[in-house]
């Protein structure tokens, strides 16, 4: 998981997203809309919503450096959504080692929110930043991947970056904080050109309470 350069971490079915090969092959792309707690969603107006959410994230946010049950990133999940009384992935469908998992009611980007769980599959962003000087270009690149994977979003950043709490990055990696993307992106401030290309498929889940 390492590229030519890796900021790395910061301070493992419903509607899903499909990226390859920097095209948005999703049928249904979901137009600009609210991000954050004033987006609406599944598990909306339910009272006490905002008090699981909030549970769900200290939990995670709690136990950054540590690992959690048997280290898997389903087991940082699934224990954050049942400390705050919340269903699991087991409440949704079957659970095998290689299933994408459902974790509640399906979102999309635009109503993703702090709480909210990422499935993923074959996930990967590739971001390069290139510095225009009067006298070179000077080129970084770095990139993420989550083959199989759950983590809980943290954070929804209005660049475009999405911080999340997971564990099991890389293999064996105590929880922590990391930044993630999900649509390409193409920004040029001053000198600077900003690309991030996305790829995979990638679900999006609002936890519900039992």
């Amino acid at each position: 998981m390492a590229g030519g350069f890796r900021p790395g971490p910061v301070d493992d079915l419903g509607p899903s997203l499909v990226i390859d090969d920097g095209t948005l092959a999703r049928t249904e792309m979901p137009p600009p809309a609210p991000i954050g707690l004033k987006a609406k969603g599944g598990g909306e107006g339910k009272q006490g919503s905002a008090n699981l959410c909030n549970q769900v994230v200290a939990f995670a946010r709690a136990r950054i450096g540590q690992r959690v049950g048997h280290g898997e990133c389903f087991d940082l999940v699934d224990r954050a959504l049942r400390n705050a009384g919340a269903k699991s992935a087991a409440d949704f469908g079957a659970v095998t080692d290689d299933a994408d998992y459902v974790w509640g009611a399906p979102v999309t980007l635009a109503q993703l929110r702090p709480c909210d769980i990422i499935q993923f599959r074959n996930y990967r962003y590739d971001r390069t930043v290139e510095t225009t000087t009067a006298t070179e270009i000077n080129t970084q690149t770095d990139y993420q991947e989550r083959p199989h994977h759950t983590a809980i979003v943290e954070r929804v950043g209005a660049d475009g970056a999405f911080t999340v709490l997971e564990q099991n990055i890389p293999p064996g990696g105590p929880v922590q904080r990391c930044q993630l993307f999900f649509f390409n992106i193409n920004t040029r401030s001053g000198n600077q050109t900003i690309t991030v290309t996305v790829h995979g498929r990638f679900w999006f889940y609002r936890p519900q309470p039992h």
